[in-house]
């Protein structure tokens, strides 16, 4: 059976609709090679019908409870860390850390969006690599992990297998750069069946069938027929030096 890429979001109540739905959106309903499973942070037993909230009036509901995302045998390649401000109560429980850690060291990937960047900070994982996250809250939050190499100016920062994503619609553009980066054409998954490999240590980790030019074309092909228009220069950001971006305008 040809590989699939599965990727393993984090939800919890109060996460920014927009990052999760914007990126993954537009990349795995039209894909036969991405797939997509919720995990409920809460600490709940099982996470079948029970809602996790949405700021916005929208409700999701995972498709595994923590424990089992944890779980030896289950495998995965991607974690995706969404943002909202569901997420700041959140980085002070120890337990759901050391947890979410375990997840992050699983992962070949991990793509974080908006104030995702903050939860993922808070394992340590992100100490002495570049990173962003969401403009209004980065003075606020940003000073609370100095080990992190943040950048301001930035759509969306890739350094060894993490990328990071500034606010919200950011997501979109860093969604595109993570299907070009990580796309396996099917023609190559015939012969490359492995799946990319854990990298416990944060760097990159080589992809079985991976061509770079192939992977871009898809990323562009998948933006016109979305209509988008995709800005694929993480350092074209026209937002850092607006009015209001720390929060105080």
């Amino acid at each position: 059976m040809p590989t699939q890429h599965r990727i393993l979001s984090l939800v919890y109540n109060d996460f920014e609709a927009l990052d999760l739905f914007g990126p993954l959106g537009a990349i795995v309903p039209r894909s036969d090679y991405f797939t997509l499973q919720l995990v409920n942070l809460h600490n709940l037993d099982s996470p079948h019908g029970i809602e996790t909230s949405i700021k916005n009036g929208i409700g999701v509901i995972p498709t595994l409870s923590l424990a089992e995302a944890l779980r030896d045998d289950h495998q995965f390649v991607t974690l995706f860390i969404p943002g909202g401000v569901g997420m700041l109560p959140l980085v002070w429980d120890p337990i759901l850390l050391q947890r979410i850690g375990q997840l992050v060291d699983r992962a070949a990937n991990v793509f974080t969006v908006c104030t995702g960047s903050i939860l993922l900070a808070a394992t340590g994982r992100l100490d002495g690599r570049k990173a962003t996250t969401n403009k209004r809250l980065y003075d606020e939050l940003t000073p609370k992990h100095p080990g992190v190499r943040w950048q301001k100016r930035a759509r969306w920062v890739q350094e060894g297998k993490f990328l990071t994503s500034s606010g919200v619609t950011a997501g979109i553009d860093a969604g595109f750069a993570f299907l070009a980066s990580t796309y396996v054409a099917p023609e190559d998954r015939r012969v490359y069946r492995q799946a990319q490999k854990a990298s416990p240590r944060g760097e990159a980790a080589p992809i079985p069938g991976f061509r770079e030019e192939k992977a871009l074309r898809h990323a562009h092909f998948v933006a016109f027929r979305l209509e988008y228009r995709w800005h694929s220069d993480p350092a074209d950001d026209p937002f850092v030096d607006l009015p209001g971006t720390d929060g105080n305008a």
